[in-house]
């Protein structure tokens, strides 16, 4: 540093644990460095001697002493109190026990800084140094009249002190922001204290003491007529002209940092509501169920929307019904139901959302359990269809940027919830036209037992391919049928149910196994279809006294099992060619036999099962027989349901193929 070495020069004040504490030792500290610092130093040693003050007094409840020294470097300030202990960083965060952002401040701002522990006091001590600045000679010593300020002083120091340094404003958060310039308006008035109240904020900035003095000065905080909180001081005597002016230009500084402040928390607010709009699309777009849907959305919303939340769908015609409560306290939920029966303009709200109304806000308060809550009913549209009403209720009304987060909520919930409907009533009708193409049960014959099992690869999506058929006819013979067509959906649908009806039709008329399967190839040619290739096997079962017979004709379809009553396995059937593809003259079945004795089963099935794959492997018609060796005796129930559960099993994965069983077993 260059420039004469300045004595070193010291000041101590001692202060008592009030309110008033931090203010005093603000305009001691300004007073001591007045005209020995640059202004920018000044103005930091203020915010950090009032921060440790405060935690002295208010949070330590301790008197308190400042001093400070300056020398040839810049000043050091020291700040001592009653001992309470080492400062530990609260849950490893940036505040310290001791509460308050003093300490976090004073590392932020300070050159350096630390505590000392001696004789039952702790002292913070912090240094702020000079960068190649030519100090001027100390004045005379400081006595306690110092915290009182010259005429001309005051007048300079209101021309500046609104104003925060970029550097130590970049430091403190616009809350802290707030509070330095509240101080500083404090010291520049001489005021006893003064408060910030923030609209829409339950926690007020104060310092000082506000109930001590005599006159109490309040200036609306106003941007555009708009207000946004006030300003009060507590002033020990009336305000001056001069005073006056300085407070609105204070109050004008104010309102600009709390218009700031509140559009940082929008900003926040808006990405905090994309974050949750953005979780809340995924998780509903995962929903088939329109129930589901509706009951995720109540827990969706609460509490983060509402403190309790109802939603209800609506039907073809206009009527809601609802389907599902969320209160944040659980118990509160009947609450709840009994509110949206009881209350009148709630009901008539909801009605009126219904048939179209759009978005309703209840007037009056809703009584729920007792505590009033503020209502909003909001329509969930798609397509210009109301398929749901969405109810949200609290305490407090939805301020702006909650609204809008709640209706932007409600109009993506309506889009989940008519994809949800649109998979219901998809599901629905596959479900209704699969239904078409198995029989309703299979026949009870005396001395055979009859199982069957489906599974189609995309359940409610679309309508497998695979068939099964079981008809007993008047003379006693007992026909069964499976089959396979070639693709899915509802071409595939449309050519399963044309050849299971034309072979039920051809076989009641009592054709036999391959006339009826040389009339469905003929019809299959002739379908304008190009997913109207099949595989059928048919096995027609007669009685003769003790002796059963099945004559099986394959038309493409894998062989059969044959299952003995001790437990061995073979394939039975001829080979004939897939229907659908070559014409009549070319077209070849054959018909076999195959005794049934007592305990023995037929299996037929599709190649869902034979071709369950695991990379190279594949269960095959070897699995098939082992797996059904491996249950001699059993049931045609417990057959089938070893079959289908080793077929599935076979593969970590989900069926790819749709898999059809049908087994018939000889009791006696």
């Amino acid at each position: 540093m260059t420039g004469p070495t300045v004595a070193v020069h010291t000041a101590a004040m001692s202060f008592a644990p009030d309110p008033e504490a931090p203010g005093l030792a603000r305009r001691f500290v300004g007073n001591v460095l007045a005209g020995r610092l640059p202004e920018s130093t000044i103005d930091v040693a203020r915010l950090l001697v009032s921060e440790l003050v405060t935690n002295a007094v208010v949070h330590a409840a301790s008197a308190v002493e400042v001093e400070v020294t300056l020398d040839d470097a810049g000043a050091a300030v020291r700040v001592r109190d009653a001992d309470t202990g080492p400062l530990v960083s609260r849950g490893g965060g940036t505040e310290l026990d001791e509460g308050g952002r003093g300490f976090m401040l004073v590392d932020r701002l300070a050159h350096t800084w630390g505590t000392e522990h001696s004789g039952g006091r702790k002292t913070v001590w912090f240094r702020l140094l000079l960068d190649d600045e030519q100090l001027p000679p100390p004045p005379a010593p400081v006595s306690r009249d110092l915290i009182d300020e010259s005429p001309l002083r005051h007048a300079r120091r209101m021309l500046r002190t609104l104003v925060i340094q970029p550097h130590v404003q970049a430091t403190l958060t616009l809350r802290e922001q707030l509070r330095e310039l509240l101080a500083r308006i404090v010291d520049t008035v001489s005021a006893r204290g003064a408060s910030i109240e923030l609209t829409g904020d339950t926690d007020p900035i104060t310092t000082g003491v506000l109930d001590a003095a005599t006159t109490s000065y309040v200036l609306e905080l106003v941007v555009d007529d708009r207000r946004l909180g006030h300003l009060t001081v507590a002033l020990d005597d009336a305000v001056s002209d001069e005073d006056d002016a300085f407070l609105r230009l204070a109050s004008d500084r104010l309102a600009l940092l709390a218009v700031e402040a509140g559009m940082i928390r929008a900003e926040h607010g808006r990405g905090s509501d994309h974050d949750f709009l953005a979780e809340t699309t995924e998780l509903l777009s995962g929903s088939t169920s329109v129930a589901l849907s509706l009951a995720m959305l109540t827990q969706i919303a609460v509490p983060r929307l509402a403190e309790w939340c109802a939603a209800l769908s609506v039907d073809d015609r206009g009527r809601p019904r609802r389907l599902t409560v969320n209160h944040r306290r659980e118990e509160r939920t009947e609450a709840v139901h009994q509110a949206l029966d009881s209350d009148r303009e709630l009901r008539q709200s909801i009605l009126a959302a219904a048939a179209g109304d759009g978005p309703q806000r209840l007037t009056a308060t809703v009584s729920v359990g007792g505590q009033r809550s503020h209502v909003v009913v909001l329509p969930l549209v798609s397509r210009l269809r109301i398929l749901g009403i969405l109810v949200l209720g609290g305490p407090d009304q939805l301020d702006p940027m909650t609204y809008m987060a709640a209706v932007e909520l409600a109009r993506r919930a309506g889009l989940a919830v008519e994809n949800a409907r649109l998979h219901e009533e998809q599901a629905a009708t596959v479900a209704a036209l699969q239904a078409s193409l198995l029989p309703a049960a299979l026949p009870e014959v005396p001395g055979l037992e009859l199982a069957a099992r489906y599974h189609s690869a995309s359940p409610g999506m679309s309508v497998g391919g695979d068939f099964y058929d079981a008809v007993l006819l008047d003379d006693g013979a007992l026909v069964l049928a499976i089959g396979d067509v070639c693709g899915k959906g509802a071409e595939a649908a449309a050519v399963t149910g044309m050849s299971r009806d034309l072979l039920r039709l051809l076989i009641e008329d009592g054709t036999q196994t391959i006339p009826a399967l040389r009339r469905l190839n003929r019809a299959l040619l002739a379908y304008p279809a190009s997913s109207r290739f099949c595989t059928i096997a048919l096995a027609r079962l007669e009685r003769d006294g003790d002796r059963l017979t099945a004559r099986l004709s394959l038309g493409g379809h894998p062989e059969p099992v044959l299952l003995h009553a001790d437990g061995r396995t073979e394939l039975v059937g001829a080979a004939g060619d897939l229907l659908g593809v070559l014409e009549q003259g070319e077209f070849e079945l054959h018909e076999t036999e195959v005794n049934l004795d007592p305990g023995d089963a037929l299996v037929l099935y599709t190649d869902g099962v034979t071709e369950r794959r695991d990379g190279q492997r594949m269960f095959g018609q070897y699995g098939l027989r082992k797996t059904l060796a491996s249950s001699p005796g059993a049931t045609a129930e417990a057959l089938a349901s070893a079959l289908e559960r080793a077929a599935e099993s076979f593969v970590d994965t989900e069926l790819r193929d749709d898999l059809a069983i049908l087994v018939i077993r000889r009791v006696s």
